[in-house]
């Protein structure tokens, strides 16, 4: 395979301008988005440097929302997401007269984590229920749910410090709609930021810190820190009753429904290659690439998306669990060269970001394919 594509990109010449509106001939291509997808791409286009060693491909980290602001600008031949793309960029795409390609390449699970050495955790379980992490994160929370043993007796009697994926992140955009019931709906005095690595790292040396990220920064960090398991029931919580009468107030007055607590034991599921995949973990999500349609018609662009697209290298578990992600399955795989090689146009998810079973992805994206 590596003499294949030496042998279809090693005579290429010309200047680097990586834009759609580049030659033809360009030797260059400039990908943004995703923080989390950012490490897959980087991956693949070592991969495929060493076969085209004068390709030039810069693989930036702006997060999913801001990226697609710069592709939708026209600005880069492909972003890197974390989510689909939403339906004021589906309005923006079709306004500017771009069109672009949806290519599934992995699947992932927003790690909800504390330090390996937490004190959050009196019982010494990591566990939270979607209801708990609703109460931390929602809107109402801020300024009022300081300390974690406001949220559940379970909990100690500490300052809570949060941090998370800056607003511009997709993941930001899945852990919000998931967590807190609307993308967005996010309290806003946590640091953010799209530097996962920091992220772990800030973590990890606080007792009394949570953030959340993908799961590959997860991987790469266990000496650091360490997954909460998270039961997907939002109705289980043990929340102190005047906490909870105050922040149903609050969701009152945004017109938003009561939290009604019922008590059970937190049967919680951690993040992992199994339950990523069969989406039995709560924060489990696909990930994507876009291509812009006029790219798609350079040379080396065709070349390198045609290699990401590869079994050697998506339908590959050794490379992407390598880098910290899962393969989609063979089908999803075979739509996503379909709606490449026949240059398929559009979203299969219609600006729906959440909520979809593996059978509704599945379904989803192979009706976009042509299946």
């Amino acid at each position: 395979m590596r003499r294949l594509w030496w042998l279809l990109v090693a005579g290429w010449a010309g200047v680097a301008v990586g834009q759609p509106t580049a030659p033809v001939d360009s030797l260059a291509i400039l990908v943004d988005g995703s923080s989390t997808v950012g490490p897959v791409t980087e991956a693949v286009a070592a991969e495929f440097r060493a076969l085209a060693p004068r390709a030039r491909i810069s693989v930036g980290v702006s997060g999913t929302s801001g990226g697609f602001r710069r592709f939708l600008a026209g600005e880069t031949d492909i972003n890197d997401a974390s989510r689909p793309i939403r339906p004021a960029e589906i309005t923006t795409a079709k306004d500017r007269g771009i069109e672009y390609l949806e290519l599934m390449i992995g699947l992932d699970g927003v790690a909800v984590v504390v330090s390996r050495t937490s004190g959050i955790f009196l019982d010494g379980a990591p566990v939270m229920t979607l209801g708990e992490l609703n109460l931390l994160w929602s809107r109402e929370s801020e300024g009022l749910i300081t300390r974690w043993s406001q949220i559940s007796p379970r909990f100690a009697d500490a300052p809570i410090v949060l941090s998370g994926a800056a607003s511009t992140s997709g993941t930001f955009d899945v852990f919000t709609a998931v967590v807190c019931g609307k993308e967005g709906d996010s309290r806003t005095d946590y640091f953010g930021t799209e530097e996962d690595q920091l992220l772990a790292e800030q973590t990890g040396a606080d007792p009394y810190a949570l953030t959340y990220f993908g799961f590959a920064f997860l991987d790469h960090n266990r000496d650091r820190v360490q997954a909460v398991a998270i039961d997907p029931r939002p109705e289980v919580i043990d929340t102190p009753a005047e906490v909870l009468a105050a922040i149903n107030a609050r969701r009152a007055a945004a017109g938003k429904e009561p939290i009604v607590a019922v008590g059970d034991a937190p049967q919680g599921v951690v993040p992992s290659v199994d339950s990523i995949a069969d989406f039995s973990y709560p924060l489990s999500r696909p990930l994507f690439f876009y291509v812009n349609r006029a790219s798609a018609n350079r040379s080396l662009v065709e070349q390198f998306v045609t290699f990401y697209l590869s079994e050697e290298v998506i339908g590959d578990p050794e490379f992407l669990l390598d880098v910290g992600y899962l393969p989609v399955s063979a089908e999803l795989r075979e739509a996503a060269r379909r709606i490449w090689t026949n240059r398929i146009t559009g979203t299969a998810f219609g600006g729906t970001i959440t909520g979809f079973t593996p059978e509704d992805i599945a379904r989803l994206y192979r009706t976009h394919a042509g299946f």
